[in-house]
């Protein structure tokens, strides 16, 4: 194998106040020669791998037994380029400088790969523990390694390299899509693209992934852009529900429902609007995924009310977001599909105690190099982009994962609470779900919400604690539909209060809530 590189030698990677020797994660070495890392183009580096299996300790100056040659490599990202801890794409080249597949880590041999800083994620671990549960139910996401990277004999901290999303056997398994598929069967598949904050490759912010867009025919480019339009003006359509030509002859249904569930289990400020994946295979329907870019979910955005854990991020969507996300979510058999899938996952590969587990592993196999991270990026209890409320309290690595891991639980109950009350007796429809308020308790107002999932007559009372009425909200005949009201607590005194909805004459829902000024 290759020697590690004399500039790696010399420096042995000084920190702060230790040094850097060795890791009980896959030590990654970069070397460029002295040429900067840019946006565009790739950088011709040299990168080695060191890593003698699980358990064991990986030195810096160690035989690199895993990878020994050369890459191409590039920062990635939208914003977080401006972070100080770089993220970068790079690609296996072999000595000419073509990719070369190449399997790192255990992972199946590909050419393109990602390493994932994971800056603003204090945890480490948001991408890792989303792509395990999409993995857990058989969708694929992209496989994680922690690591710990070394470039040009600088110490730069703990790292996920991880899969890029990519057309492949391994990958995202889809056919191959040739310059001669314009027309027949084979112009339907298959495709991979995004809805990103960024490119108009086909309008509607919508970029191509597969096949990159400077080889796509144009035959296959009116193709999926036609597909996607067309799904879209069925659900701008009337009968945007019916079975046979509504939305279930355009999309995989179960795909949409689990990129919903993975979506919102997470609590992601960006879903739907950001980085959200489509793929199409040859004559089949459009499904939703992979899912991607989890960093802002689990209460470590502010943005789009990141840390309310009782609420869809799916009925309050960002301007970036399409409209037929909200629509399917609130259409009666496809919410009902919604729960039953809930309950399914919630008994198997969703259950709590094996995503905490999960949680706990990777914090347990992150004691040790968490602390050299943390000493190169000294970010524990400051303000990054988005921070939470509280931030300057979490000091410390295990107070970023407990932190984390009871909004996951908190958020994991709620769903169970909004969703599982979807089903009803023999899997009827409930009239009424998600009712809630927020804030609550309430400091001055608060805005009572409710999705309606049959046409009917409404009736919203709030009651004091004695059973007296104090005012009637809503008295009047509704269509199917999300609701909300916002109401003034300024008139009433600290205490608890109730509010109850009907519909028609079917049992009615009752919810508590709290005012404190």
């Amino acid at each position: 194998m290759r020697a590690v590189p004399l500039l790696v030698l010399l420096s042995l990677c000084q920190l702060h106040a230790q040094t850097f020797t060795s890791s009980n994660l896959p030590v990654v070495v970069i070397d460029t020669d002295g040429q900067p890392i840019t946006d565009d183009p790739k950088t011709t580096a040299h990168m080695g791998v060191v890593y003698n299996g699980t358990g064991n300790s990986n030195a810096v100056i160690g035989p690199f037994n895993n990878y020994d040659g050369m890459i191409g490599i590039e920062l990635r990202g939208n914003a977080s380029q401006s972070f100080p801890k770089k993220s970068y794409n790079f690609e296996t080249w072999d000595e000419s400088g073509a990719d070369l597949k190449t399997s790192l880590l255990g992972m199946p041999s590909e050419s393109d790969w990602i390493l994932n800083a994971a800056y603003i994620d204090k945890t480490l671990m948001r991408d890792p523990l989303v792509y395990f549960m999409s993995r857990s139910i058989d969708r694929w996401a992209s496989r994680t390694i922690h690591c710990e990277l070394v470039l040009n004999g600088v110490y730069q901290g703990v790292y996920i390299l991880q899969e890029k999303i990519k057309r492949d056997k391994e990958r995202v398994d889809i056919t191959k899509l040739a310059d001669t598929d314009n027309q027949g069967a084979p112009l339907t598949g298959g495709y991979i693209y995004e809805v990103s904050q960024s490119g108009e490759e086909f309008g509607e912010r919508r970029r191509f992934i597969y096949p990159n867009w400077d080889i796509i025919t144009s035959e296959q480019t009116a193709y999926i852009r036609k597909y996607d339009d067309d799904f879209r003006k069925v659900m701008n359509s009337a009968d945007f529900d019916d079975p046979s030509s509504g939305y279930p002859a355009w999309i995989d249904v179960d795909s949409f429902i689990d990129e919903i569930l993975l979506q919102e289990a997470a609590k992601n400020s960006d879903a739907y609007g950001f980085s959200s994946y489509f793929h199409k295979d040859r004559s089949g329907k459009l499904k939703a995924g992979p899912a991607w870019d989890f960093d802002q979910s689990l209460t470590n955005s502010t943005y789009n009310d990141g840390p309310n854990y009782e609420e869809w991020n799916i009925l309050k969507p960002i301007e970036e977001t399409p409209a037929f996300w909200p629509k399917l979510f609130n259409e009666p058999v496809f919410r009902n599909r919604l729960g039953q899938r809930w309950i399914e996952l919630r008994a198997g590969p969703f259950k709590t105690s094996r995503l905490t587990n999960f949680i706990d592993s990777v914090a347990t196999l992150l004691n040790e190099s968490q602390a050299r991270n943390f000493s190169k990026w000294p970010t524990l209890g400051a303000e990054l982009f988005r921070s939470t409320p509280g931030f300057e309290t979490r000091v410390t690595y295990p107070m970023e994962v407990d932190y984390m891991k009871t909004f996951f639980v908190n958020r994991l109950t709620w769903m169970d609470e909004n969703l599982s009350s979807v089903l009803g007796a023999d899997d009827e429809v409930k009239p009424v779900t998600n009712l809630l308020n927020y804030p609550n308790p309430s400091p001055g107002s608060t805005t009572i919400s409710y999705h309606l999932n049959r046409a009917g007559f409404v009736t919203l009372t709030l009651y004091d604690v004695f059973g007296k009425e104090i005012e009637t909200v809503v008295k009047e005949d509704q269509q199917p539909n999300a609701y909300q009201y916002l109401l003034s607590t300024q008139s009433l005194q600290n205490g608890l209060y109730f509010y109850r909805l009907q519909v028609d004459n079917s049992t009615a829902d009752v919810k508590k809530m709290l005012v404190v000024k």
